[in-house]
Order: structure tokens, then sequence, then C-alpha cells
């Protein structure tokens, strides 16, 4: 008997319609507490809750998106990745239609 997990499929995150905005919506939400477990920098973060006009956005949303893990209950750790949408994608997730790689 085989006890092989498939590895899950990715989870939308912020969907490609709040455009420049994506980097704020999601920060918005995270502590100063929560920056360790997730691996990123809290002044990143503040960067991107401050908004797009802010002259560090884009930097700070690259080192967020670059830096970002977070494991969940079942051992699963998931990585952002944005292609327009924001995804949250599993380690070992291995598509490449998902990934524009026709």
């Amino acid at each position: 008997m085989s006890t092989t997990t498939a590895t899950p499929e990715p989870c939308l995150v912020l969907s490609d319609h709040h455009g420049i905005y994506i980097p704020q919506l999601w920060c918005n939400d995270i502590t100063e507490s929560e920056c360790e477990s997730l691996h990123v920098r809290w002044e990143d973060v503040q960067c991107c809750q401050s908004g797009p006009d802010h002259e560090w956005y884009w930097e700070a949303w690259q080192a967020i998106t670059d830096a970002c893990y977070m494991t969940d209950d079942r051992g699963v750790t998931w990585r952002l990745w944005q292609d327009g949408d924001l995804w949250e994608v599993p380690d070992g997730y291995d598509n490449p239609e998902f990934f524009g790689e026709f």
C-alpha cells in the first residue's frame, strides 16, 4: 500500500484586478510579530503597507516575495508567486502550464 501524498494545488491569494495594490493588500494584515514566522522584514512590510507611492514599495515587495515562506500544519511549505495574480504555491509543485512554460 502506497502512502504517497499528492502535492497540494496553488492557492489564489489576490487576483490581478487589484493591480498595483496587491503588495499593500497582502501586507495590510501582517503584524510585526508575524514577520519572523513568514521570514520577511518588518521594514519591508511597512513600506508596502504605506502603498504604491512609497519610494521603496516595489523593492520591498520584491524582497518579501523572494524571502517569504510558511509551513502549514501538514508540513507543507508554501511560497508566494506573482505573475499578475498572487498565489501561494507549495514547494514541489511542478506544473509547467501554471508557471507559463507551455
